[in-house]
């Protein structure tokens, strides 16, 4: 079998296109209206939907995970989806999360649902509003390039479909992998320490390396990465694709550099609370272009900030900010 993407998915600029503000009225009372009818019939648990999944290859690098088991169906049959339980409730957010389980099976994945009502609201002021085919087709297509970091650095996918919401609304769903494990946000006092550096080490490594395969994830905060397996054998796997762009002319060791430092500062935010020392830990064992803000700022071309390099814990997270 030949392990290469098959151009299916088309990709298209995320561009918010100037509107009057007459336009972007209309579309907010007519978003706002299908909200309101959209959140008296929400999804729920015990929730099915039919899909004719598309199995991905087995990743053949001696470090894959498992291809999940999915059973053979007739073609056009497809395999049945019950909602379990939800990670994201996805308001004005890009997308609702669900863990589904497909029947019959012992098979847990992820299905990531954008329904349109449910993104966030356009407005004359922000320029974040994208068309919903967008926001499902053009991370369907990040995951149609990144075939060989399917069942490594990212989760193996099973295609995106379209479906019918319990309100009568159409919506996008993107089938993947569910991957166990910690997220940044999960992140608390019973973490043990020694869990968080390793997360914190191997999320530098994973950003690094994903750059240097000519990719710029560009949406890089600590609950966008899971912490998963057991001490000793960690992986960290990146589970939103969403804003991933091709690097093309860039520098790729520049665009690793960037991005290795700005996962540790974004990582460093949302732990420090419950593993002050992480700072400290840093300067000990990552490399100085990761956690240094005299060599942050002199890349970014602006004046230098002392504080870290004094020591001072409180006033490098706040910088880090």
């Amino acid at each position: 079998m030949s392990y290469e993407a098959v151009a299916r998915y088309q990709f298209r600029e995320l561009d918010f296109n100037p509107r009057s503000e007459d336009d972007v009225e209309i579309v907010y009372e007519e978003t706002m209206e299908a909200r309101r009818i959209a959140l008296k019939k929400p999804l729920e648990t015990g929730l099915r939907f039919t899909l004719d999944l598309e199995v991905p290859p087995h990743n053949p690098d001696p470090g894959s995970r498992p291809l999940p088991f999915i059973p053979r169906t007739d073609p056009g049959t497809g395999v049945v989806l019950r909602l379990h339980e939800v990670l994201q409730p996805g308001i004005n957010a890009f997308s609702q999360v669900w863990t589904a389980n497909v029947v019959g099976t012992e098979t847990c994945l992820v299905m990531k649902i954008i329904q349109p009502s449910l993104l966030r609201l356009p407005s004359d002021w922000a320029n974040e509003y994208y068309d919903p085919w967008d926001v499902a087709h053009n991370e369907a297509w990040a995951y149609q390039k990144l075939v060989r970091h399917q069942g490594l650095s990212i989760p193996y996918f099973f295609g995106v479909f379209e479906i019918v919401a319990p309100c009568g609304e159409l919506a996008w769903v993107l089938i993947l992998e569910f991957i166990p494990g910690l997220t940044g946000n999960d992140v608390d006092e019973s973490t043990p320490e020694a869990d968080i550096h390793d997360f914190c080490a191997l999320g530098v490594d994973a950003v690094r390396d994903f750059a240097r395969s000519g990719w710029s994830l560009r949406d890089i905060r600590a609950p966008n990465f899971i912490l998963t397996g057991a001490p000793g054998a960690w992986t960290v796997v990146i589970i939103d694709l969403f804003l991933v762009r091709p690097c093309g002319s860039l520098n790729l060791e520049r665009v690793a550099e960037i991005a290795a430092r700005e996962f540790f500062f974004n990582f460093a935010l949302y732990v420090r609370d419950v593993c002050p020392g992480i700072y400290n830990w840093a300067r000990k064992n990552l490399p100085r272009l990761v956690w240094s803000f005299r060599e942050q700022s002199s890349s970014l071309g602006s004046e230098e900030d002392p504080s870290f390099e004094s020591g001072s814990e409180t006033s490098a997270g706040g910088d880090a900010a």
